[in-house]
């Protein structure tokens, strides 16, 4: 008797073995950058700013950032990539949100006073209004906020047709909806998450150095990621525009360049 829960969480764990057996490289990087967290959270733990001002508040969200983004990893490793961004989305807000304190510490009262004045905490951390000064590519990273929304987050047109695939034929109409990815949009979308990831750890790094003053470097950089990649991120690319759509508006990579 065949049961469509188990067939569906069989399949995914065989797909976890997949992809470890055949991008193990792609493990290991993940397995740095999430390292990077380290770095992340002892900055804001342990100094204080020119004025003596502790930040240990920012802690939960570097460390919301590192819980989605290990939990979007996952979805990734069972070639679910659509299920990846949905969960990586809270951990990018996150360090929106991060920079949205450091440029006025009001903003954390509009945060806590969410439900008591939703307007205002709607102009503050929606669209637009969740860029700051205070962290770099905020705009850029927002920008990737917005294109998992319009992308993953509702069940627009885009999202009815991604994984459909209708035959037509004489007397009937076959409709299969598929629950994971061709290996090669899922490459696309690993590559692209794990280049966000390192960009945003980098925007929060030099964040925290300008905050404290200090000049702390990530184990993992993104000059290791894009000089181990580079060139079969471009491979890639060159393969659809799809491909170097996903890459440029989820990705932040610079496709010209590529």
């Amino acid at each position: 008797m065949k049961i469509p829960v188990l067939e569906f969480q069989s399949l995914r764990s065989y797909n976890r073995e997949i992809f470890l057996i055949e991008h193990g490289d792609l493990v290991k990087t993940f397995v740095a950058i999430d390292i990077n967290f380290d770095t992340l959270v002892q900055l804001p733990g342990t100094k204080r700013d020119h004025n003596g001002k502790s930040y240990v508040s920012l802690i939960p969200f570097v460390f919301l950032l590192q819980r989605q983004a290990q939990s979007a990893f996952e979805a990734l490793a069972a070639f679910q990539s659509y299920q990846a961004w949905v969960l990586l989305r809270p951990g990018i807000e996150a360090a929106l949100i991060i920079g949205k304190w450091v440029d006025d510490p009001g903003n954390a009262e509009i945060w806590k006073n969410r439900e008591n004045d939703k307007r205002t905490y709607q102009k503050t951390y929606t669209g637009k209004g969740l860029r700051s000064k205070s962290l770099p590519d905020s705009e850029s990273i927002q920008g990737v906020l917005r294109k998992i929304n319009d992308d993953f987050i509702h069940a627009n047109p885009d999202y009815y047709h991604r994984h459909l695939n209708i035959n037509p034929g004489p007397e009937f109409v076959k409709m299969l909806l598929q629950y994971v990815d061709e290996d090669s949009f899922l490459l696309t979308n690993a590559f692209a998450f794990l280049h966000l990831l390192v960009v945003t750890q980098q925007a929060l790094l030099s964040l925290f150095n300008n905050l404290f003053s200090c000049n702390t470097a990530l184990p993992s950089s993104r000059e290791l990621f894009v000089r181990t990649y580079a060139d079969r991120i471009g491979k890639l690319i060159d393969l659809s525009e799809e491909h170097r759509r996903l890459m440029r508006e989820f990705g932040m990579w610079n496709t010209e360049a590529t």
